[in-house]
């Protein structure tokens, strides 16, 4: 039995597109009302509350030091045990199959280091795959080295 492709959630961040599997998401919300936290770094200073719980919402441009510009009204909250983690885009496109094989590993550190954990083509046009695991654990490391609050400096472009 040949096993069925992945559905993956196309995105924009300015012009470039990423992918993420829809196992990674627990949902997409539309318009959720954005609450500030204070003293919170740029790229982290809402939140919203998700069906009772507070999440906290990464500006995922910012974050990846793309230009600031008109964010999605919708969010991509992560499904990640604990992360607790909405992601802001650019733009949210739609949901493509993928089959495993059609996806190339990522040949350079810097896109390691972007979150890319592989691309692929779709329609003539290279998505990133975002590496969610290493984005937590990023903004994990990023907490832990200022107790408690991301030291990261978001993009102010």
């Amino acid at each position: 039995m040949q096993a069925s492709p992945q559905q993956i959630l196309i995105f924009g961040l300015g012009e470039e597109w990423y992918g993420l599997e829809t196992d990674e998401i627990q949902e997409l919300v539309a318009a959720p009302r954005f609450h500030p936290v204070p003293c919170a770094p740029c790229c982290l200073s809402h939140a919203i509350n998700f069906h009772g719980r507070v999440v906290a919402v990464l500006d995922l441009p910012a974050w990846l030091g793309f230009e600031r510009g008109k964010r999605d009204p919708r969010v991509i909250v992560l499904s990640a045990p604990g992360a607790g983690l909405a992601l802001a885009v650019d733009q949210v496109r739609r949901i493509v199959p993928l089959e495993d094989d059609a996806v190339m590993p990522c040949e350079s550190e810097e896109d390691a280091q972007a979150f890319i954990r592989g691309v692929f083509d779709h329609q003539g046009r290279l998505i990133n795959l975002l590496d969610t695991d290493r984005l937590l654990a990023s903004l994990r490391q990023d907490a832990n080295l200022r107790g408690g609050t991301p030291a990261h400096e978001c993009s102010d472009s």
